[in-house]
């Protein structure tokens, strides 16, 4: 009994191996003949496609499925519906007039001669077959139709942002794929194509004046000349059209799944080779001329082809051409349009990331639509592959000064940050979603960010050598093939011997994330002079991964040791450690070694993908387990990109002064980890005149159980005569969209402040000298849009502990648009109290209350360096009240309990416009007009009688754009801008004071 059923369950195996090895052997094909007719003048073209198609699946075909992808580009299309549910709607398909919308209008399909009925929604046609395609049959489909080319709103259309006129991709019906999932009829939204693999046979008719590029080799170079009739090795032609009438350009191409192709009058051709392949470059003469990258075009397309030929398999088509074309980068078979504003990296990088998909969409063409990350992801690490082993790091022509400031660092993580960051603030999503289907097109990017990384992550299990060999078999196996997730996991696993479902399910299925800690290090000499050493890590995430360990002897020198994820071995360890199992969330391992270790590190080469290296050494000592290990630098801006490998600090001395402490002299250190983690500062100041030592600290992190986007945030400093402790939580709401026009916030903070010392405040600043503890609640709201910004942020507040104690509530808000050239701002500020607010938090009329002034770290500089000097010469702060002419009122009237005021203003542009003369360039001009009312005391009806209103004019100039290079600025860490400003409220109509009407008066604010 059990021989037979040993037998059937053999049977049953070979059954379903020859099933399956049948199933992913097929692969349907085409042949496109067409012939297209360009009307230039009116954008538009009449075509006929014959269209043979071999059913070389195991199933009858009863309907075929094309795509029409020129309906997308009109209003009201799906694309257009898509485009607008999203925050970064960008593409205004609604704003096309009907010249510059896209249409396909098919007049006549047949099958065999036979007339077929057919049906359109949106981008894609629907026909009923009239005699039913069996398996290993072929038939014959015959089309006519009429196109109109819609203006070029994304990858394909007329008249491109650069001036090109003609970028010809998706342009004419496209039959679906079929194959072992079925048909793939998917509606084109906004990115990704799959295409049926065959032969094209392409003639377009057009104006002869053309230059004209494509995909395949042309097959007519005596009749269209320009350039493809040359038969010498690398030339550049720049005035290649010639000629009057029309002329007919004829294409072939095969094993291929895609035509594409693009066409202007100004194109200068660049030809070179490599091998047997001819190499097109098609430039706009001025682009040619304007950028010198461009004459180094041929140059790099010969070496990145030659490059990725040799290490990942050989480019397999006649010909390849690099037209300057589109609206960025796209890649097609034997051609990519790119746009030709570029610099030499900028330039060297699309060439480099379009020539990948070559490999990774043109010769392995998966489905882009549902797999976009493993072409994307693939080409992406060409792309950084060919930069760093071909382009090498860049030679710096920095300045001195940016060497200084700017962290110069180009480390293999840097290419994968935007995965980082997007995981880190918990906005991940799972790579196998339809790329259509992505949340935003925020996240719809990580199938570039996250599937570099997952390929990278490969490469760090395998090691160089099993990878590339891993590559290659992909590329021998799937050449002119339609490949998957499994059959690339399939090469890998058959590579390197390991199995690998666990990997791809959690990097491609999912949304989890990766942090491994080294936990100790520990020694002990063995009597015959080795050392046993005991190593203990955590995972505290939840992938699962091997670990590559570097270890330091104590003699300087290094090793190497493997923690497996699998039973595998990884090649060329010096120490092979026992698997640790995915249950366990700790491990132990104690290993023999003939040096004593003292230190050991996760992954040094930073290729794992663990978003938290501030725990990933550990050394025997206790200073391990006190700091993380960091980066530390005199004056860099750390924060303006930080590193992922380790945290990183700045140092820097500072200088302050005021009149009541004379010069102030200190340091300064702050530091902080990738994504805004851990941000920490520390500063200790001594004062000259006083002899008195002022300190400032803060921390501040993202903290889990508040979720993503929620934050911990502490202070404390003893500066410029006030002590301040201060601790609140914050969360930013963006409940669905990471990248969002509109910006939620919450805030609450407990402090403390308390003045110290007589000589604060001034005469500027009332202050009473009673400390104050203070609980607060505060929303924010921001909303961003194309020449737009308004703010909105309401506060209450309320005194803790104290007898006299008071609350109040603000609202104040903003709006700043562009109208007719002018730019144009209204101001809002609500205030009350309950209660009697201590001096320093009443509000101000004419500026703001001085807790806000105190707050304001230029202001504050600016009113305590000389505050006699600021009182005569009227400093305000114009960010609460807005009737600067109350800066002649006494301060009874000036500040008060309650203010409610408004304010227009309109700005002209910069006399740049005008002049172009330094300073005047810098110099701004606005009109405005303010209003309100300044209650002391309690707010009655009869008290809103005392109003002022005001108007008059506003001279203003950014300090630091005046005076300082962008690296300078960032060497000073200012607060940014710093823009001086004088106000002029020439005319005032106000119950609050004596002379009325037109009179000189002032004020003078400093960063408002």
């Amino acid at each position: 009994m059990i021989r037979h059923l040993h037998l059937r369950f053999a049977l049953c195996s070979f059954a379903l191996f020859l099933t399956s090895s049948h199933l992913f052997a097929w692969q349907q094909r085409v042949h496109y003949q067409m012939e297209v007719h360009l009307e230039a003048r009116t954008h538009s073209y009449r075509g006929t496609q014959r269209l043979t198609y071999v059913n070389n699946s195991p199933d009858t075909i009863e309907t075929v499925y094309y795509h029409l992808f020129y309906n997308a580009f009109t209003p009201g299309s799906g694309m257009d519906r898509r485009d607008k549910s999203l925050p970064e709607s960008w593409k205004s398909i609604d704003k096309l007039t009907p010249d510059q919308r896209g249409n396909v209008e098919v007049r006549s399909l047949t099958q065999k001669g036979t007339p077929l009925q057919w049906s359109v929604y949106e981008t894609i046609l629907t026909a009923d077959l009239a005699q039913p395609l069996l398996p290993g049959d072929s038939t014959e489909f015959v089309m006519e139709w009429k196109s109109v080319i819609p203006l070029l709103k994304r990858r394909g259309g007329w008249n491109s942002p650069e001036g090109i006129e003609f970028s010809m991709s998706q342009w004419y019906p496209k039959l679906a794929e079929y194959d072992r999932n079925g048909w793939h009829p998917d509606e084109y939204v906004e990115r990704e194509f799959y295409g049926v693999f065959g032969t094209f046979d392409v003639e377009i008719t057009l104006p002869a004046n053309y230059v004209v590029g494509g995909t395949g080799i042309v097959t007519n170079p005596s009749e269209v000349k320009c350039g493809y009739d040359f038969q010498g090795q690398d030339t550049t032609l720049l005035s290649p059209a010639s000629g009057s009438g029309e002329k007919t350009w004829k294409f072939h191409a095969e094993n291929v799944h895609d035509f594409a192709w693009v066409a202007d009058q100004q194109y200068a051709h660049q030809i070179t080779h490599v091998g047997e392949t001819r190499i097109h470059i098609l430039v706009k003469r001025s682009y040619l001329e304007r950028f010198p990258s461009w004459r180094y075009a041929p140059q790099w397309t010969r070496e990145i082809l030659e490059y990725y030929s040799t290490r990942f398999g050989q480019y397999a088509w006649p010909q390849f051409t690099v037209a300057h074309a589109g609206d960025g980068g796209m890649e097609y078979p034997m051609l990519i349009m790119i746009t030709g504003y570029r610099g030499f990296s900028s330039l060297y990088r699309v060439i480099a990331h379009e020539a990948g998909h070559q490999w990774y969409y043109g010769m392995m063409a998966n489905n882009e639509t549902q797999q976009a990350w493993l072409d994307e992801g693939l080409t992406q690490f060409l792309t950084d592959e060919a930069n760093r082993n071909l382009n090498g790091e860049p030679a710096s022509n920095a300045s001195w000064l940016r060497r200084v400031v700017y962290p110069l660092d180009h480390a293999r993580w840097r290419e994968v940050y935007p995965y980082c960051q997007l995981s880190v603030v918990g906005y991940d999503e799972p790579l196998n979603t339809y790329h259509d289907r992505f949340r935003e097109p925020t996240t719809a990017s990580l199938v570039y960010s996250k599937g570099e990384a997952v390929v990278r992550q490969l490469q760090y299990m395998f090691g160089d050598s099993l990878f590339d060999e891993g590559m290659r078999r992909y590329y021998n196996q799937w050449k002119f093939r339609h490949p998957d997730q499994r059959d690339f996991e399939r090469a890998m696993e058959e590579s390197s011997g390991m199995r690998l479902d666990w990997f791809f399910n959690q990097w491609i299925g999912s949304d989890k994330t990766c942090d491994y800690a080294m936990e100790s290090i520990t020694s002990e000499q063995n009597g015959d002079g080795t050392w046993q050493i005991t190593l203990e890590l955590s995972n505290r995430d939840e992938i699962v991964m091997p670990i590559d360990l570097t270890l330091t002897y104590e003699d300087g020198t290094t090793a190497t040791a493997n923690i497996p994820a699998e039973n595998w071995k990884k090649p060329g360890v010096d120490y092979h450690l026992p698997r640790w199992f995915w249950v366990d969330r700790t491990y132990r391992a104690t290993f023999t070694s003939p040096k004593n270790v003292i230190k050991s590190e996760i992954d040094p080469s930073i290729t794992l993908l663990d978003l938290d290296r501030t725990n990933n050494i550990v050394t025997t000592g206790v200073v391990s387990h006190l700091l993380p290990p960091s980066h530390v630098a005199f004056w860099r801006r750390w924060d303006l990109q930080r590193p992922l490998d380790k945290y990183s600090i700045r140092l820097r001395p500072t200088i302050w002064y005021s009149e009541a402490e004379g010069g102030q002299v200190g340091f300064l250190a702050d530091g902080g980890y990738a994504f805004d983690r851990y941000n920490s500062s520390l500063g200790l100041y001594y004062n000259i005149g006083s002899s008195r030592i002022n300190y400032n600290g803060s921390y501040e992190t993202p903290v889990s159980f508040l979720g993503r986007l929620g934050r911990v945030e502490m202070m404390a400093t003893n500066n410029d005569g006030l002590e301040l402790w201060r601790v609140g939580l914050s969360k930013e709401l963006r409940p669905f969209y990471y990248s969002t026009s509109l910006h939620h916030k919450l805030q609450l903070y407990a402090e403390h402040s308390q003045q110290t010392g007589k000589i604060y405040p001034n005469a500027v600043a009332v202050w009473d000298s009673e400390g104050v503890n203070r609980i607060g609640l505060e929303y924010q709201l921001t909303q961003r849009g194309w020449e737009q910004r308004n703010e909105l942020s309401i506060e209450v507040s309320a005194t803790a502990g104290a007898d006299n104690g008071f609350a109040q509530w603000k609202i104040q808000g903003s709006s700043n648009q562009r109208l007719f050239g002018l730019d144009v701002e209204e101001n809002l500020f609500l205030g009350t109290s309950l209660g009697t607010p201590s001096s320093q938090f009443k509000f101000n009329g004419a500026g703001s209350s001085s807790r806000t002034m105190h707050d304001n770290v230029i202001n504050r500089l600016g009113m305590n360096a000389a505050p006699d000097f600021a009182e005569r010469n009227h400093l305000i702060l114009p960010t609460e009240g807005y009737l600067i002419g109350l800066t002649e009122a006494p301060d009874s009237l000036r500040y008060g309990n309650h203010l409610a005021n408004g304010r227009v203003t309109v700005g002209f542009r910069r006399l740049s416009s005008l002049v172009n003369i330094w300073p005047l360039d810098h110099i701004g001009l606005s009109l405005y007009a303010a209003g309100g009312w300044v209650l002391p005391d309690v707010a009655t009806f009869k008290s809103f009688e005392q109003y002022h209103v005001e108007g008059g004019s506003i001279v203003s100039i950014d300090l630091l754009n005046l005076l300082f290079s962008q690296p300078q600025k960032d060497l000073i860490d200012s607060p940014n801008p710093v823009r001086l400003s004088l106000y002029i409220p020439f005319w005032t109509s106000s119950t609050l004071l004596e002379d009325e009407g037109l009179k000189w008066r002032w004020g003078i604010s400093i960063s408002e």
